[in-house]
């Protein structure tokens, strides 16, 4: 309980320089793949801490700290202690900043409106409590900061680098404000969905809106294809799966009396198990053809399956996270948040490691909480202290598992 007792005592310590650094991060938000000033920030920030740090392709980062801390890496258990990776996703969003903060975003048209910020800061947090404790670590941890989630690139990005080789285990979380600040979800199973992406483009035959017998109307299909998905979810899904089936996009004419020839849909599915993804996507194939050809018209189907696999948590190691955050956060703050449709290339890293996603809440207690990804998206500062002693509860269990 020492341990425990020091790791809360650091981070309430740290508060001050906590708020400043996810301050100073969230005016300078970029975007995926173009995170230079953020991976500079982290490098000098863990630099002045006394941890030397690697860069990956192309703005990545990673940084050791404990026992066998030097950049050998290996796959092999040989010659190197347990080690937990502890990952910070980075990148900012095409959005312009609404919120009339004092320190909203510099960077014009760009804005951590998804809470990337709060994770870096707490993942440094965390990061300079365990380096001044470093001495009664145990378990070497990796700390992986990686860009490119918005676009969920990143994680396949650097996991082509070698970035788990070298890891037995992998914890991340991620900050949402309609979860009220100070609860937190540390749950084993299915977190979050697999997301496919799909792209329809109807093609007919255009004409004059007074002469439709003349034509095969695109917009039609498109609108008959768009009404029929309507069933894939009710009908052929069993109840109790969850599935996501959504049109975000249809475009089709440029003039109020002229039939147009081309429609495009686009649109994607979210579920939880591979089987469920692949009869959704069998559903949305066979509506597409149906409907082109009902009215005489041609379809092409772009289908990108899996953009990331679905967030599933390992039951043995989330339980024991969860107890340790219970002990170090109390059990007070321990919630259900049921499984969400969103997607999170975290996944990536549960495909070759155990791994484990948590979720902080962020909304900020008698102010409208706008969600992830709008103008007006806020973090209460609060919750970095819980987002960093999050981390820190995934390294003590580690360390109370290694020393059974």
């Amino acid at each position: 309980m020492e341990l425990e007792r020091l790791f809360r005592d650091r981070v309430a310590r740290k508060k001050d320089w906590t708020r400043e650094l996810f301050e100073a991060f969230h005016r300078m938000p970029e975007l995926s793949m173009k995170e230079y000033k953020t991976r500079d920030r982290i490098e000098g920030e863990l630099a002045a801490m006394g941890v030397a740090s690697q860069r990956l392709d192309p703005t990545g980062l990673v940084a050791y700290i404990g026992p066998g801390a030097g950049w050998k890496q290996t796959g092999s258990r040989a010659g190197r202690p347990y080690t937990i990776g502890l990952r910070a996703d980075m990148d900012g969003l095409p959005v312009k900043e609404e919120t009339g903060l004092p320190y909203c975003s510099l960077n014009e048209g760009v804005m951590h409106a998804c809470g990337h910020d709060g994770h870096i800061t707490g993942l440094l947090t965390a990061a300079a409590v365990l380096k001044e404790l470093e001495d009664q670590l145990r378990v070497r941890v990796k700390l992986i900061f990686q860009p490119s989630e918005e676009n969920a690139q990143g994680a396949a990005h650097i996991i082509k680098q070698g970035v788990v080789e070298d890891v037995d285990e992998i914890f991340g979380l991620h900050v949402f404000s309609d979860i009220q600040s100070g609860l937190i979800s540390v749950e084993e199973g299915p977190r979050m969905a697999q997301t496919d992406r799909f792209t329809i483009r109807f093609a007919g035959t255009g004409g004059h809106a007074a002469k439709p017998h003349l034509c095969r109307d695109a917009t039609v299909m498109a609108a008959d294809f768009v009404m029929s998905l309507q069933t894939i979810i009710s009908r052929e899904i069993d109840p109790v799966e969850g599935a996501v089936v959504t049109v975000g996009s249809l475009h089709s004419g440029s003039q109020y009396n002229v039939i147009s020839d081309l429609a495009v849909v686009e649109g994607t599915c979210r579920s939880y198990k591979e089987e469920t993804a692949g009869h959704l996507q069998q559903a949305i194939r066979l509506r597409a053809g149906a409907a082109a050809d009902i009215h005489g018209g041609r379809v092409e189907i772009e289908y990108e399956q899996g953009c990331h696999p679905p967030v599933v948590n390992d039951g043995p190691m989330a339980r024991r996270i969860c107890e340790e955050a219970g002990l170090l956060l109390g059990q007070d703050k321990l919630g259900h948040v049921a499984p969400l449709m969103l997607g999170e290339d975290f996944s990536w890293y549960q495909t070759l490691k155990p791994g484990v996603f948590a979720f902080v809440g962020c909304g900020r207690p008698g102010t409208p909480c706008y969600p992830n990804h709008h103008p007006e998206f806020q973090v209460d500062e609060d919750a970095l202290a819980d987002a960093a002693l999050l981390h820190l509860a995934a390294v003590l269990s580690a360390q109370k598992m290694v020393g059974k």
